[in-house]
């Protein structure tokens, strides 16, 4: 595992669907699917924005990162020795950040809005977003499995879950090759806390969990204070997942 503190790295979040996000409405405080440019009610901006200031996490004071893979013990008749097969990917990033409001929570253990659900209304959004026809974007309950969560306009790739990237190192300019970009495909929010202290402000950490493989790049961005290049925006392979 390994930990760095809000200086060090940027982190950035959004849907796994090029056009689509997921907002909180205000007056209800249901969550709804959102097209478009978003707003202050926004909580994961669409995947065709990653890499933008509005897709960035603020006041971040640390990040806990493992990369790692679930192996499974393999043997042989006739051979004594025991061989390891990788199962899948286990990649866990814990962000911790002053607590401002209740977006993350509301993805954790909020509700969803009747009409905005490929399930009954009511049930969290932690598993990202699920497309039914062509057009018609959900939050989707957790009862579809990745390879399920198929984008209905491509349909070899997965709208399941989030998309982070961890920035190490910005490009020496907008449209550069030589920063230092960890991107982390179809998260899932497996834990959400809150720390509260008299004497310092409170805290808030979010845990996301995916078993995709991680994809190392470049920082490079579309345009100046962009989205980061297709590298790092494209949806996941069925095939990958």
């Amino acid at each position: 595992m390994a930990y760095y503190t809000g200086r060090d790295v940027d982190v950035f979040l959004s849907t796994e669907h090029d056009s689509y996000g997921i907002k909180e409405n205000t007056s209800s405080l249901e969550m709804e699917v959102f097209t478009g440019g978003g707003d202050s009610t926004s909580i994961a901006y669409p995947g065709g924005t990653l890499g933008q200031t509005k897709t960035k996490f603020t006041d971040v004071t640390g990040v806990d990162l493992s990369i790692g893979a679930q192996d499974e013990d393999i043997s042989y008749m006739g051979l004594r020795n025991v061989g390891k097969i990788e199962i899948k990917k286990d990649t866990s990033i814990t962000i911790t950040m002053k607590k401002k409001d209740r977006k993350f929570l509301q993805l954790y253990q909020g509700s969803t809005a009747s009409g905005h659900t490929n399930g009954t209304a009511g049930h969290p959004g932690r598993w990202g977003l699920v497309e039914i026809t062509s057009g018609d974007e959900y939050i989707q309950d957790g009862t579809i499995d990745p390879k399920s969560c198929v984008d209905i306009d491509a349909t070899t790739k997965t709208t399941y879950g989030f998309r982070l990237a961890i920035e190490f190192k910005a490009s020496s300019s907008d449209t550069g090759v030589d920063g230092a970009l960890l991107v982390i495909p179809n998260c899932t929010i497996s834990e959400v806390t809150h720390t509260t202290s008299n004497e310092a402000a409170d805290e808030e950490s979010v845990t996301f969990t995916s078993q995709v493989k991680p994809m190392i790049g470049d920082g490079k961005r579309v345009e100046a204070a962009g989205a980061f290049a297709a590298y790092a925006t494209a949806r996941t392979l069925l095939t990958d997942v």
